[in-house]
């Protein structure tokens, strides 16, 4: 940061590079970055700036969860038995492809036979991907502020802002493994079965949005008692994007340099092309007042106005407003030395969300053959998502804020919550969810802070701790929607519950014998026998169907908790973060691919010890290719994701080095994520997707470094 008179400038640029856990360099993220800010007096009164922000970021996108070909799931899935790659004697062998496939079996459905292994070689998957993305993005602003009175007290600020991104997406999915073709119609014989044909997908898009502010501001102190600060302003947003994209099969020559579309086969083409828009207004005003360092208010209100929204609820507006008490400032308090500070505080306020695409409100249709079909129904009604807040809290220092200790209790109310929920199929036909304003949910709790600090001795430090809990649940939804169900998160949203908590199957044990199964099921339609995986028959007709599922766990923390600890000691200093989540569950899909699933996947060691006779396993089903229970949504998959993991930990050294141009130099090392203390058993508890299918873990870091100060 350079400083003259009238002139401040600061330039910094950046280079990051990381290659992924996974094998090979398919995973790879790199960055360049540019920042550069001025801020120049040109008079008195008047002062110009900008703020410019360039970035270049590259990816390599490999499929890493539960998606389609997830190289983490099907690690965990191949039997350590296959080996990777084939023997260079193998007649399938090549050195393009050299990694073991499938056994295969010929079958009755195409080829296939249930009962073999259906996993991919999870090398092969890493090898053959080649989903390259990139991205462009220019973000910031210019800004002019002139102040009408000597004083500086009135000022007016107007501001223009960009935000610009171009994206690039290439994906070539090139074919490999063995050919499995029994069918003489098949169209590509002698292809390996990935990929089949080979295929690239290309894209390009932009987004261009442009914010433009005008603010008047008052701040003034009447009678050095009466501090005075006031607010107008206004503010438009627009934003643009459009994107267009083909793709095309059947490469004759795959290298690189034919890796493009005119180089594919027309038969099966594909293009695409689309744009959307949005804008929002907003007006806002606010203003603060204190009395002598003592009392403060604050009032605040806003109009906002959405194109995603209907005509006739386009606006939205969130009024706002908290007060605060200084209590140690009050003649009463000077005579109690060991309270540094104590502040009273409350607040109330509204603030809305629009985060829904653009133009939802409207019918959605498409048309082929010059037939007109409707792709999503439209809610003209739909509006703002509001958030209304109420917060009391409290702030104390003790010995000169050496100590100093908050704590606040917040009830957070979101009513007419964006969701979108299926019309019944029998009646519209399969197309999109609809945008509706679903109803309301509410989040309280109490969140409180601990910070000691000691700065008189050589040897200094400071901790921090916090801990909040929280309470999630869902207060009411849309007249017509009794509950919001997701199947492939195996969640349901429902008035007295937790949001998006799980439902299922209650886990009851393992049916022990014949007489234990006929006397719990008295129709026993699914032919369970003993060894099966035992559920509670929650409304007691004697079978077990969707009736019998309930609510089985709760996906949103109660309680989320951190450590912080600095400290130096002459030229060294020292550092570590611990944080931690308690009372949250998770569902590990994987848990029940690999040890309860029929198929024919591997396995971990603690499948031995499944049922295989009366009293063998009261956790574990009997092991086979047939229906064992396995495959139901049940608690038995809901885990307890609570941890506790050890962030960070620093150690450095400090050099004074001014004789060689360098105000210091430091050196330190430092690790990441070094333990966790979890009884979950998928890969990384931090996970905050609703349902685990192979989650790509955090990986541990050691890190040494270098930094020179000038």
């Amino acid at each position: 940061m350079e400083t003259t008179k009238d002139v401040q400038y600061l330039i910094s640029s950046g280079y990051y590079k990381q290659d992924g856990i996974v094998v090979e360099n398919h995973d790879v993220y790199e960055r360049f970055n540019f920042r550069a800010n001025v801020n120049a007096n040109v008079s008195e009164r008047f002062k110009v700036g900008t703020n410019l922000q360039l970035s270049y970021a590259k990816q390599d996108k490999l499929s890493s969860s539960g998606d389609v070909p997830g190289v983490i799931r099907h690690a965990l899935l191949r039997p350590p038995v296959l080996g990777v790659f084939k023997n260079v004697n193998d007649p399938t062998y090549s050195v393009n492809n050299p990694y073991t496939d499938l056994p295969f079996y010929t079958g009755n459905n195409n080829g296939w036979d249930k009962n073999f292994e259906f996993s991919s070689n999870p090398i092969a998957i890493v090898h053959f991907t080649n989903d390259k993305r990139n991205t462009f993005q220019t973000f910031g602003n210019l800004y002019g502020e002139y102040s009408f009175l000597s004083d500086n007290s009135l000022k007016f600020r107007s501001n223009v802002g960009v935000d610009i991104s171009f994206s690039h997406n290439k994906n070539f999915a090139q074919n490999f493994g063995d050919d499995n073709d029994n069918n003489p119609d098949e169209l590509y014989p002698g292809m390996g079965r990935n990929n089949k044909p080979n295929n690239l997908d290309e894209n390009r898009g932009q987004v261009m949005s442009f914010t433009f502010s005008n603010t008047l501001n008052y701040l003034k102190t009447f009678n050095q008692k009466h501090n005075v600060n006031l607010l107008l302003g206004t503010e438009t947003i627009s934003s643009k994007s459009a994107a267009i994209g083909g793709s095309r099969q059947n490469f004759n020559n795959s290298t690189p340099a034919f890796q493009y579309l005119d180089y594919g086969n027309t038969a099966n083409l594909y293009n695409s092309g689309s744009a959307s828009s949005f804008n929002l207004v907003s007006f806002f005003a606010n203003g603060t007042y204190d009395f002598n360092g003592k009392y403060f208010v604050t009032g605040t209100l806003r109009a906002d106005a959405s194109s995603r929204f209907g005509p006739n609820n386009k606006w939205g507006f969130f009024p706002s407003v908290s007060g605060g008490w200084l209590v140690s400032n009050e003649n009463f308090m000077k005579d109690v030395d060991w309270l540094s500070s104590l502040r009273l505080r409350a607040s109330w306020g509204q603030a809305g969300n629009q985060e829904i695409p653009n133009n939802a409100y409207e019918t959605l249709v498409s048309q082929s053959g010059g037939v007109v079909n409707i792709v999503r129904y439209g809610n003209p009604d739909i509006k703002w998502e509001t958030v209304t807040q109420t917060n009391f809290g409290i702030d104390m220092g003790i010995l000169k804020n050496k100590l100093s200790f908050s704590a606040e209790y917040f009830v957070k109310k979101t009513d007419d919550i964006l969701l979108t929920v299926g019309l019944p199929a029998v009646a519209v036909g399969v197309i999109e969810r609809t945008f509706v304003n679903a109803g309301e949910v509410s989040n309280k709790g109490f969140e409180f802070a601990l910070n000691l600090q000691n700065n008189d001795h050589q040897f200094k430090y400071n901790i921090n701790a916090n801990v909040a809990t929280l309470t999630n649940r869902v207060n009411k939804l849309q007249e017509f929607v009794k509950n919001i169900s997701d199947d492939y998160t195996h969640t349901k949203t429902e008035v007295g519950q937790p949001i998006s908590s799980y439902y299922g199957l209650v886990f009851d044990g393992i049916y022990q014998n014949a007489a234990e199964v006929n006397s719990h099921l008295f129709s026993n339609p699914n032919g369970t026998l003993p060894g099966d995986i035992r559920f509670k028959d929650l409304n007691g007709d004697g079978q077990i169907n969707a009736d019998d599922r309930t609510f089985i766990g709760n996906p949103v923390p109660k309680l989320t908790y951190g450590l912080a600890f600095s400290s130096s000691y002459k030229n060294f200093d020292f550092s570590f973060l611990v944080q931690g989540v308690q009372g949250v569950d998770r569902y590990n899909d994987l848990k029940q691919i690999i040890n309860f699933d029929s198929r024919p996947f591997n396995s971990m060691t603690s499948v031995l010890n499944s049922w295989h006779g009366e009293g063998t396993s009261n956790t574990l089903p009997r092991v086979t290719f047939n229906n064992n229970g396995g495959g139901n949504v049940s608690s038995v998959f809901v885990e307890d994701a609570s941890y506790v993991r050890l962030k960070n930990i620093e150690l450095g050294y400090t050099f004074k080095v001014q004789k060689i141009g360098f105000k210091n130099v430091r050196v330190y090392a430092s690790g990441q994520n070094l333990f966790t203390i979890t009884d979950y058993t998928g890969l990384d508890p931090e996970s905050t997707s609703l349902i685990d299918k192979g989650t790509y873990p955090q990986s541990k870091a050691f890190i040494v470094g270098l930094k020179l100060t000038l």
